[in-house]
């Protein structure tokens, strides 16, 4: 990695994006020529971004030969996100030829969420941005959208088609844009409520690289998909138009109860995660001000959820030691951790004399048949979606609700598991599972309530 200038972080955004300080900077009328040899020279003039980094004097005269792309690395503390990126040169058909990418690394470690940063940076690197999006016309705007007088999707037609095919809703126009936070976040990523955990929404977290971002990049008329390499997107996955056309709650009572919630976090007790990887807890406050009138789902206009590039809607938020798969067992009562384990649906469940709502429970599928164990269970109980199974006694009481097959019985394709550079230290978190990139919610605490 070249050394460079500082490059402090610009405003603070509110959807923990980490993006570029300044896109604005991108040169549109680049001064990048490439030559009958195949070389790519750079020049400084009208450079943006890129004239902060150390840019070898080979690249101004001999040049790049055979690149498609030159991409200037650099470490460096800012003020703002762990990363930004941003191009430096566009060609008039809108492609990215050099580009900028800055890590701090004071927040940067070798673990599987900073691959996805890292892959989400890149993402803008090559043009997932308002300035291409812009350029190539690929942004419509769509009236009247659950309560908002207009919102911005991308529209162009293999987005189109596959956003179509994914939401099972043939009516849709496009994939939203992001319409929240600061000047760097809006247009430039894919809005969170809808595409929840997607490698480009505007808060990395899991960060799936989904058929959804591959289309765009397509439509942008200078890149091929492999779609073999996308990842399995489960948010909002065959939810129909409602999803999308509809308010996530209506005073207070959901359509999706896997994707938003509507419960305090007063009781303590856990909730499953929609893919069912996790424990968590529902992002649900009272605000000291009415929310704005499109983001209102209870009738107290004060409540709502937490995180503005979620449209205010409540959803539940993984503890980060509450995998069900890489956890604490210690702080997660009455679950097993461990590879197949899966988070199941309690009623009325308790152990040791605690009601613990949810619990992650080890799973074992064959021939379109779930079975479940309990923790201290070594029996195997056959589990048919929407029964209910009661644990042994001892410990237990209540039961559990019995879960899809699909639900916990999907294989993870997940690109965190490719070969990744640099390996030592070894990663932090679990490079095999999507869950690993998650962890934002806080951990689970030491003591917990007992409800009476």
């Amino acid at each position: 990695m070249r050394d460079g200038r500082r490059v402090d972080g610009g405003e603070e955004e509110h959807c923990f994006e980490a993006n570029s300080p300044r896109r604005h900077s991108t040169a549109r009328g680049a001064s990048l020529r490439e030559v009958r040899d195949g070389s790519r020279r750079y020049s400084t003039d009208r450079s943006g971004m890129c004239n902060n980094f150390t840019i070898p004097r080979r690249h101004h005269t001999v040049g790049v030969v055979d690149a498609d792309m030159i991409l200037y690395a650099n470490i460096f503390p800012t003020s703002g996100p762990t990363a930004w990126a941003t191009p430096c040169f566009l060609l008039d058909d809108g492609r990215p030829v050099v580009a900028a990418v800055n890590f701090d690394p004071r927040q940067v470690a070798v673990t599987s969420r900073n691959v996805r940063v890292a892959a989400h940076e890149l993402g803008h690197a090559l043009g997932f941005a308002r300035v291409q999006f812009l350029k190539l016309r690929m942004i419509s705007e769509v009236p009247n959208v659950r309560g908002i007088s207009k919102v911005s999707v991308l529209s162009t037609p293999k987005t189109k088609a596959m956003a179509r095919q994914y939401h099972n809703c043939s009516t849709l126009e496009g994939v939203e844009l992001e319409d929240e936070g600061g000047s760097e976040t809006v247009l430039s990523h894919w809005r969170k409520r809808n595409m929840k955990d997607e490698l480009m929404t505007s808060d990395v977290g899991v960060g799936l690289y989904s058929a959804l971002t591959l289309a765009a990049f397509e439509d942008m008329g200078v890149y091929v998909a492999n779609y073999s390499a996308a990842e399995l997107l489960w948010w909002g996955n065959n939810s129909g138009c409602g999803l999308l056309e509809k308010k996530c709650l209506t005073d207070g009572i959901t359509e999706y109860p896997q994707l938003f919630c509507n419960e305090f976090d007063d009781d303590e007790k856990f909730f499953c995660t929609y893919d069912r990887l996790s424990l968590g807890y529902c992002r649900l406050m009272r605000h000291e001000e009415a929310l704005p009138q499109e983001y209102r789902y209870f009738a107290d206009p004060r409540v709502g959820g937490d995180d503005p590039c979620m449209s205010r809607c409540p959803y539940f938020e993984a503890y980060s030691n509450g995998g069900c798969t890489n956890g604490d067992p210690s702080v997660l009562p009455g679950s097993v951790v461990g590879p197949n384990s899966r988070c199941v649906k309690g009623q009325d469940l308790q152990f040791d004399d605690e009601y613990i709502g949810d619990v992650c429970v080890d799973t074992r599928c064959g021939d379109g048949t779930l079975s479940v164990r309990f923790l201290d269970d070594d029996a195997w109980h056959e589990c048919q979606a929407g029964e209910t199974v009661t644990p042994p006694s001892g410990p237990w009481r209540g039961s559990i609700v019995c879960p899809q097959y699909a639900d916990v019985c999907t294989a993870f394709p997940n690109i965190s598991g490719y070969p990744i550079p640099v390996v030592d230290p070894p990663l932090v978190d679990d490079p095999t599972s999507a869950e690993g990139a998650e962890g934002d919610g806080g951990e689970v605490p030491r003591k917990r309530p007992r409800r009476l």
